[in-house]
């Protein structure tokens, strides 16, 4: 196998409504602004997905956050399955990269809640930076279990299980001499982002 990633960074994806809805906009909402079917973003997480841009790639300059790069390759849950959000969360900052979904650097192959090792094998064949934007039930276990597998997460009993009950978070996975060292990072993006 050749090198893995030598950074993988993991987010759930944005704001979505509660069920039932509870609050005046809490319903989901589709990218050209007309009501969703209920598995889209609220206009909070189509903040967050916007947001993620100067997050993760400000113009003409690095990510504020020293524990953050730019991503080589952003993969996102297939937005044919049962949920759009992890899709609709990263496309904004795809497309911020020129990167055209269902290509190598856009990788929107893979199905939630099933082809989580299939999408771990295609990460772990690639080198650089990616980002996997997941639902947040899979991503602990199925998706760190399925990297550890792989390549030992030198501190993997220090990693929440489940993923706390935010949408602020990053997780990231530095190589560091054949395995991976987890550490958790607050995007700081939007009012109440606070761990």
């Amino acid at each position: 196998m050749p090198a893995p990633p030598t950074k993988i960074m993991l987010i759930r994806h944005a704001e979505k409504p509660s069920k039932p809805p509870e609050k005046h906009g809490e319903w989901d909402v589709l990218p050209n602004g007309q009501p969703g079917t209920g598995d889209s973003l609220i206009v909070r997480g189509w903040q967050r997905a916007g947001a993620l841009n100067a997050f993760f790639a400000p113009y003409e300059g690095k990510p504020a956050n020293p524990a953050i790069s730019r991503p080589d390759y952003i993969y996102a849950a297939n937005p044919n399955g049962p949920s759009q959000r992890p899709f609709e969360t990263v496309t904004p900052l795809a497309a911020w990269l020129n990167y055209q979904p269902n290509t190598a650097q856009f990788n929107t192959t893979y199905e939630i809640n099933g082809e989580e090792p299939q999408m771990v094998a295609s990460v772990l064949s690639l080198s650089g930076t990616v980002l996997i934007c997941w639902e947040h039930d899979n991503i602990m276990p199925h998706v760190i279990d399925a990297i550890h597998a792989t390549v030992s997460i030198s501190n993997f009993d220090a990693i929440p299980n489940p993923w706390p009950g935010v949408f602020y978070l990053v997780w990231v996975l530095d190589l560091k001499e054949g395995s991976y060292l987890w550490s958790q990072e607050n995007q700081n993006l939007l009012a109440g982002d606070t761990v």
